[in-house]
């Protein structure tokens, strides 16, 4: 495996620094540091943003208020080149994408080990790519991405909205509700999955006690998904551009 500074130098043409953001660069993320875990999240271009699609589960109502427009609107333009520019190399130079991930992986495993915290992944910040299938090449291995993550004593977890994707030891993985998926998350409720929705409820305000006829826990207080209880809906505050949506996204407390 090449060194970082190698790898980057191969990737600079490709418009594409790093794959990972900082632990502390997004408030909530930063949060799991008070429970002793470094989460490192990739932002990729939501949906086809980048012209190719990495949301295949995504609805009017999740793209409109998708977290991929969060944070100070000043620096928006250079992110979404940033994202775009990584989800192109992941489609156009595989092998060079999941070896800079595997680098920035192992260096994320050491930053968290110095600071005596669980090293997490969240791969899927703005996409839904199922890592448990990716395959890495035989030069790096073989298995997944997901079972290099594992293996290296990382932790990884996401948000999906893909029905087929399924939970497995050592990667966590929340439903996400949208407002045509009902069915699937009731499914994956009774299978022992815990779900996320957006409530209509301004920021600090209380949640619903419960939905669908199971439990709201508060999912603003951290980003740490695995800490959640089982059979749990998720419960997320509307904020940015959810905030008044009507598509049917968003629901009612």
């Amino acid at each position: 495996m090449r060194t970082r500074a190698e790898l980057r130098r191969r990737v600079k043409p490709y418009g594409v620094y790093n794959l990972f953001a900082k632990p502390e660069s997004n408030p909530k993320v930063a949060k799991n540091m008070k429970l002793g875990v470094m989460t490192f999240p990739m932002h990729l271009a939501p949906a086809d943003l980048s012209g190719f699609n990495v949301c295949p589960k995504s609805t009017k109502g999740c793209r409109a208020a998708c977290l991929h427009t969060a944070g100070n609107p000043v620096y928006m333009a250079g992110k979404t080149r940033a994202r775009i520019a990584r989800t192109r190399l992941y489609f156009q130079n595989r092998p060079m994408f999941l070896e800079l991930l595997m680098v920035e992986i192992l260096a994320g495993i050491a930053k968290a080990s110095r600071a005596d915290m669980v090293p997490a992944f969240r791969l899927n910040a703005t996409s839904d790519i199922p890592w448990e299938r990716v395959k890495l090449p035989a030069l790096l291995g073989g298995g997944t991405v997901a079972q290099f993550i594992i293996s290296h004593g990382g932790e990884l977890y996401d948000y999906t909205k893909r029905a087929n994707r399924k939970p497995q030891p050592g990667y966590h993985l929340t439903f996400s509700l949208a407002e045509n998926n009902d069915s699937d998350a009731r499914k994956a409720l009774n299978n022992g999955q815990n779900v996320a929705v957006v409530f209509d409820v301004k920021r600090g305000a209380p949640l619903p006690d419960k939905f669908m006829g199971f439990q709201v826990i508060d999912g603003d207080l951290s980003d740490y998904r695995p800490a959640d209880p089982e059979n749990s809906i998720v419960g997320l505050r509307a904020k940015g551009d959810a905030i008044g949506d009507r598509s049917g996204f968003v629901r009612a407390a």
